[in-house]
């Protein structure tokens, strides 16, 4: 993207983690604080429900001002990072879980119901309000009551607790012709420039190009895009290559790690293969080997 950006720079982190350590994880009423934008990605489902505070959600090309009573669902692969105005509360909800588990001995016909809302759409917003929001909040307490407790089955019960809150959230995403609130200006600007780079992440990106585009200057865009993602369009384009690296790693076990590095942006294999290890914490062909182990 710039020439000043040939060797990894400190602000990306070391780790990554794509798999669970158990086959739902739950944590509830989370109001630790958060301090700037971290993308991630991982390969099992998510259900983020926010409670309060004041974030903007970053998830694909997509932004969202997030608002108490906001329930986001996500496959997990598709880029994802919040952004906590400073100084506010953020009060969340966020249950993880392993797709192939929480259906296995379903029909398919039930697994097609239950996932459909990840795969289909990828990511998802819908607005809790009313009866939805007290039943979905009842779901959550009981789920998060049972995982404290000193209980005979418990995976088992999860499982099943789990099974009915997908059930509820297909019939409402089913049911759902709610349009989307009007985002103010700056948040379309950032969504624009998010979409742009999922467009064009491959090709040879740079600021000017990125701010021309736009139709802004590279001070307004540069300023603007921290502001509203808590990050900047360095990091932000850096972390969707590499992401694009890690799917193609786990999705094409013979494609060469060349021709993967040019598919994410990279021109050269030497750049591609440092940034990735930085970011992911291991080398490419490592990271390939484990995701293979592992299925």
């Amino acid at each position: 993207m710039s020439s000043q950006l040939t060797t990894p720079p400190s602000w990306m982190p070391g780790f990554d983690r794509m798999l669970l350590r158990e086959p739902i994880e739950l944590g509830c009423y989370n109001d630790r604080p958060l301090s700037g934008g971290t993308f991630h990605s991982h390969a099992f489902y998510e259900i983020y429900y926010f409670h309060e505070g004041r974030c903007t959600y970053l998830i694909g090309d997509a932004v969202f001002a997030l608002k108490p009573g906001d329930l986001l669902l996500m496959n997990g692969l598709t880029l994802h990072c919040p952004n906590v105005e400073p100084g506010s509360r953020y009060v969340r909800s966020i249950i993880h879980f392993d797709p192939a588990w929480v259906c296995r001995e379903l029909p398919e016909s039930a697994r097609s119901v239950l996932l459909d809302p990840f795969e289909t759409l990828r990511y998802h917003r819908m607005t809790l309000t009313g009866q939805r929001r007290e039943e979905f909040e009842r779901l959550l307490e009981d789920m998060n009551r049972l995982r404290g407790a000193e209980a005979a089955f418990k995976q088992e019960r999860l499982k099943l607790r789990l099974q009915e809150m997908l059930y509820v959230i297909a019939g409402w995403c089913q049911s759902e012709v709610q349009q989307q609130d009007t985002i103010s200006d700056k948040e379309r600007h950032v969504q624009h420039v998010v979409s742009f780079v999922e467009e064009h992440y491959m090709e040879d990106l740079t600021l000017d190009r990125i701010a021309r585009d736009m139709h802004l200057t590279k001070h307004y865009l540069s300023s603007l895009f921290k502001e509203v993602t808590g990050t900047t369009v360095f990091k932000y384009v850096y972390h969707r290559r590499i992401n694009q690296a890690k799917i193609l790693l786990r999705l094409h076990p013979h494609m060469s790690i060349t021709d993967i590095s040019r598919a994410a942006g990279f021109k050269h294999l030497a750049h591609f293969s440092r940034m990735f290890k930085t970011m992911v914490g291991t080398a490419p062909e490592h990271y390939r080997k484990s995701q293979g182990e592992l299925r």
